[in-house]
C-alpha cells in the first residue's frame, strides 16, 4: 500500500543528504540553512500528527459520540419508565384512599352526637348498675328491718306490711323505667314517620321551586323564589335535627339537602351532605357531578378532578361527567386534557354540536389551525342541518 506522504519522506531524505554533504564541507551553517531544516522538520511533524488524528483518534471520538447518544437514549427511556411506575403507584394509593377510607370528621361528629345523647339519657333513665345497687340497698334494709323486728318481736302482720311497702317502691321504680322505654320507642316511631313525610316533602317542594337536580351553568336556577327557598331550608333543618337523634336518612335525602344548602349559599354544608350521599350510594352520579362543581367553585380543583374521575370509572358512558371534567380542565389551563374530555362527550352524545365550536377555540389556542378549521366547519355544517 502506498502511503500518501511517501514522497514527503523521500524529500526529507534528500534534504538530509544535502545537509550532510554541506556539513562535510564546513562546520559553519548559515541562518538560511538552519531555518530551512527547522521549517521542514516542523512540516513533517504537523503532517504526521494530522495523519495520526485522521486515522487513529477521529474514529475513536466518533465511537465515543455514538455511544454517548445511545447512553442518553437509554437513560431517557429508564427515566420515563420510572416516572410512569411512580405515577401508577401514586394513582393506586389515591384510589385506595378514596375507596377504602372516609373522612374522619364524619365519625367524630357521630361519636360526639352519641355522647351527647348518652348524657341526655342519663337524666331520664336509671342505669342497670344503679338499679341493681338500689335493689341491693333495699334488700339490705329489708334484712336489717327483719333483724330489728325479730329482736323487737314484732308481729307477723307488721312485717308483712313493711315488706309490702318496700315491694311497692321497687315496683314503682321498675314501672318508671319501663314507661320511659315505652315513651322513647313511641317517640322514635313518631319521628320515623315524620322523617319519611319530610323527605317526601323536600323532594316535592324542590321540584315546585324549579330547582333542577344538577347545578350546571345551563340548568342552574338563577331566579329562585325567596319564600320557596326559606321553606326548603326549614324542611332541611328539621331533617338535620332528626338525623341528630340517630335516625338514619335516605341517601337521596342527603342529595336533596345538598341542593338546598347550595342554593342557600352554604357550600360547606352542601359538600358534607353530598359526600354523605356518595358514601351511602356510590352510584349516585349526580352527587359526584355536584361535588365536582362546588369543589371547583371553592378553588379546590384537584379535589374536583379526583371526584369526577372516580365517577367516570363507575360509568364512563355518562357524557355529563366528561363535560364537567372538560370545563374544569379548560379553566385550569390543561388544554390537552380538556380536548380529550370534549371529544369523549362528542363520542357519547354526537348531538351536542356546540362542542365542535368549543373544540375549535381550544385548537386555535394550541396553534393547531387545521384542526380548528375542521371543527368550526363541522359546527357550521351541523348547525345548518338542524335549522
Amino acid at each position: 500500500m502506498k502511503l500518501p506522504f511517501e514522497n514527503l519522506f523521500k524529500r526529507f531524505e534528500n534534504v538530509r543528504e544535502v545537509v550532510s554533504s554541506f556539513s562535510k564541507s564546513t562546520f559553519i551553517k548559515t541562518d538560511k540553512q538552519l531555518s530551512f531544516i527547522l521549517i521542514t522538520a516542523f512540516a513533517v511533524s504537523a503532517v504526521a500528527l494530522l495523519c495520526y488524528w485522521l486515522f487513529k483518534e477521529r474514529p475513536y471520538y466518533n465511537n465515543l459520540l455514538a455511544e454517548k447518544d445511545e447512553l442518553i437514549k437509554t437513560l431517557k427511556f429508564t427515566r420515563d419508565k420510572l416516572k410512569k411506575i411512580h405515577e401508577n403507584a401514586v394513582d393506586t394509593y389515591e384510589k385506595k384512599l378514596t375507596n377504602e377510607y372516609v373522612p374522619k370528621s364524619i365519625y367524630d361528629n357521630k361519636i360526639n352526637d352519641y355522647e351527647q345523647k348518652i348524657t341526655s339519657y342519663k337524666n331520664d333513665y336509671i342505669s342497670k348498675e344503679e338499679y341493681q345497687n338500689q335493689v341491693a340497698e333495699l334488700e339490705q334494709r329489708l334484712k336489717e328491718k327483719e333483724e330489728y323486728l325479730s329482736k323487737e318481736r314484732l308481729s307477723k302482720e307488721d312485717c308483712e306490711q313493711k315488706m309490702t311497702a318496700l315491694e311497692q317502691k321497687v315496683s314503682v321504680l321498675e314501672d318508671k323505667n319501663l314507661d320511659l322505654k315505652t315513651s322513647l320507642k313511641e317517640s322514635t316511631e313518631f319521628m320515623g314517620g315524620e322523617k319519611e313525610m319530610l323527605e317526601g316533602m323536600l323532594l316535592l317542594e324542590r321540584k315546585k321551586a324549579l330547582l333542577p337536580s344538577l347545578i350546571l351553568s345551563e340548568t342552574k336556577n338563577k331566579t329562585i323564589d325567596t319564600n320557596a327557598l326559606k321553606k326548603l331550608v326549614t324542611i332541611k333543618d328539621k331533617l338535620k335535627n332528626i338525623e341528630e337523634m340517630n335516625i338514619a336518612l335516605k341517601p337521596d335525602t342527603y342529595f336533596e339537602m345538598g341542593l338546598v344548602s347550595y342554593y342557600n349559599k352554604q357550600h360547606e354544608q352542601a359538600i358534607e351532605q353530598w359526600e354523605n350521599a356518595v358514601s351511602l350510594n356510590k352510584n349516585n352520579l349526580k352527587a359526584y357531578i355536584c361535588l365536582g362543581i362546588v369543589y371547583n367553585e371553592e378553588n379546590m380543583t384537584d379535589n374536583a378532578v379526583k371526584v369526577l374521575k372516580r365517577a367516570v370509572e363507575i360509568n364512563p358512558k355518562y357524557s355529563t361527567l366528561h363535560l364537567v371534567l372538560a370545563r374544569i380542565y379548560e379553566q385550569k389551563g390543561s388544554l390537552d386534557d380538556a380536548i380529550y374530555e370534549y371529544s369523549k362527550v362528542l363520542e357519547i352524545a354526537p348531538e351536542t354540536i356546540d362542542i365542535h365550536s368549543v373544540l375549535g377555540v381550544l385548537y386555535e389556542k394550541k396553534g393547531l389551525k387545521e384542526e380548528a378549521r375542521k371543527s368550526f366547519a363541522q359546527y357550521e355544517k351541523l348547525k345548518g342541518a338542524n335549522k
